[in-house]
């Protein structure tokens, strides 16, 4: 999700260091599991929005989305820029549940149980996203 292993390496150490800290929190396997999930897709978050986005990045939060992409310079010029304003403008939830699901490839149920909220909210989440991304994919 980062596209380089300096930055996983970074946010897994961020992990497991936040792990360290609220081990007590953690209390079996599956928890733990969901627990890990979750803190590292946030700070994957994170990191992407402090970092503005750079058009690498972009490009390559771009092709991982599956928006589709013109081949001409300008119009991939115009995608990035509304892609930057689609990702500007979600929600920390909405970014999270539309990752898990089109890059993790998880079903709804598995992201409501991640998330720890119902089905009925993910799919608002994930339907919300694809509202926003629509204006993308027909001018790709």
């Amino acid at each position: 999700m980062l596209k380089g292993d300096a930055d996983a390496n970074d946010v897994a150490q961020e992990v497991f260091v936040r792990l360290w800290k609220h081990r007590e929190l953690v209390q079996d396997q599956q928890a733990l599991v969901a627990w890990l999930y979750r803190t590292s897709t946030r700070l994957v978050i994170d990191r992407a929005r402090q970092r503005a986005l750079s058009h690498e990045n972009l490009a390559h939060l771009h092709a991982v989305l599956q928006v589709g992409a013109s081949r001409d310079s300008e119009a991939r010029f115009v995608s990035r820029e509304q892609l930057r304003g689609v990702l500007s403008s979600c929600s920390e939830a909405e970014l999270e549940a539309t990752l898990l699901n089109r890059v993790d490839r998880m079903t709804q149920p598995e992201i409501a149980e991640l998330m720890g909220i119902a089905e009925r909210t993910v799919r608002r989440l994930l339907t919300r996203f694809d509202e926003r991304t629509g204006s993308l994919k027909e001018t790709a």
